[in-house]
């Protein structure tokens, strides 16, 4: 039986989104039908013109004139606490919007591993039986994550990151690029780990580590830049 498709907006313009939507382009029942940002500039008018999207405007105005229930949604932010912030901002104007999951077909999933809605699985990745992928995370380019690892809500990895077994990630929290985490480690929320790192120890909340081993570096908030 033929799937039904689904008309997705994406809410974010920047270069991410270009990525999202070419691994959207892969999905046969999936269609863009445009976006939400606060503001686009020069090159971004031309890039929705050349691909014939839609711009629904900032997401109050989206809500207020284009939103609709076939209509489900994806966030194309790299920065874990602002997607964060658009879900939360969403759910003000609209508790029952529904989010999309894109996996790319360029992925190895091997048996039992859930996703939660609004999550991302970019091309080359792979991820293994037990592991649980929670709401709104982006696991980028080529991540390999082994068995039964949990990731919390809005964390994320860097392109090349890879996990051993029986690792969780918390909440924001984000994997650098290349970065290595040993098996049954905890790493809690809102922390980062540097590109290239080595993790064989659980790290604390709030924090930033690097290094070969990772070690402690300094403190840091949810809402400071790391990509």
């Amino acid at each position: 039986m033929k799937k039904k498709v689904e008309n997705l907006v994406i809410f974010g313009l920047g270069d991410h989104a270009k990525v999202i939507v070419s691994e959207i382009k892969q999905i046969k029942n999936y269609k863009v039908r445009g976006f939400v940002c606060n503001n686009i500039n020069y090159s971004q008018k031309t890039y929705l013109k050349n691909n014939s999207f839609k711009y629904f405007g900032n997401i109050k105005n989206f809500f207020r004139f284009h939103n609709n229930k076939k209509l489900k949604g994806i966030i194309a932010v790299g920065a874990n606490y602002k997607r964060e912030k658009i879900v939360k901002e969403i759910k003000l104007l609209n508790k029952n919007f529904k989010w999309a999951k894109v996996i790319s077909k360029n992925t190895v999933i091997n048996g039992k591993v859930k996703f939660g809605a609004g999550s991302v699985l970019i091309s080359g990745s792979i991820v293994n039986t037990g592991t649980i992928i929670k709401k709104h995370c982006l696991i980028n380019t080529k991540t390999v994550i082994d068995h039964d690892n949990i990731f919390e809500n809005y964390s994320s990895t860097g392109p090349g990151s890879i996990t051993g077994g029986n690792v969780k990630v918390g909440k924001r929290s984000h994997l650098g690029i290349g970065s290595v985490v040993k098996n049954k480690i905890n790493i809690n929320p809102d922390t980062i780990i540097g590109g290239k790192s080595f993790v064989n120890k659980n790290c604390k909340s709030n924090s930033i580590y690097f290094g070969v081993p990772a070690k402690w570096k300094k403190s840091r908030k949810k809402n400071q830049k790391y990509l």
